[in-house]
């Protein structure tokens, strides 16, 4: 099959759309040409006009996935790298206190006070003096909530 032929198979494929973009972009190419078949001269000036329609870049380059890119670049291999070198930094430096997690805090009568007796001690003198008969005291209800441990 000579050229000119596969060219009017082309044609004829087109114009029932069933071309891809690579066998459109060689009608675009044919009929921008200067060796044009005489039979196919009518049709010259629509491929063309189509044709300028066209991006270049459209035709010449596959688009390559968004992610593929980006990972092979080194600058954002770094950052990467940095980034989950800073998560491992933030979560170990979390976990490796040497301080102390359970503490008391409290305010009793405008004294910043953080011994867990002394608070318990002033927690209890308050409830026992709104007490009513029956009702456990703040041992006893620290017991029903967090259970006995």
């Amino acid at each position: 099959m000579n050229k000119d032929e596969e060219i009017r198979i082309l044609v004829a494929r087109f114009m029932d759309g069933d071309t891809t973009l690579d066998e459109e972009c060689k009608l675009y190419c044919y009929f921008s040409g200067d060796e044009v078949s005489e039979d196919l001269l009518p049709m010259r000036e629509y491929f063309r006009s189509i044709a300028v329609m066209c991006t270049p870049k459209q035709h010449q380059h596959k688009v390559q996935p968004l992610l593929h890119g980006l990972l092979s670049r080194p600058l954002f291999i770094g950052i990467a790298a940095s980034i989950a070198l800073l998560v491992v930094a933030g979560v170990g430096g979390m976990l490796w206190r040497t301080e102390p997690q359970d503490y008391c805090e409290a305010y009793i009568y405008n004294k910043h006070v953080t011994a867990p007796a002394t608070v318990m001690k002033e927690v209890d003198e308050t409830l026992q003096t709104i007490r009513q008969d029956g009702e456990p005291n703040v041992d006893g209800q620290l017991h029903d909530i967090f259970g006995n441990q």
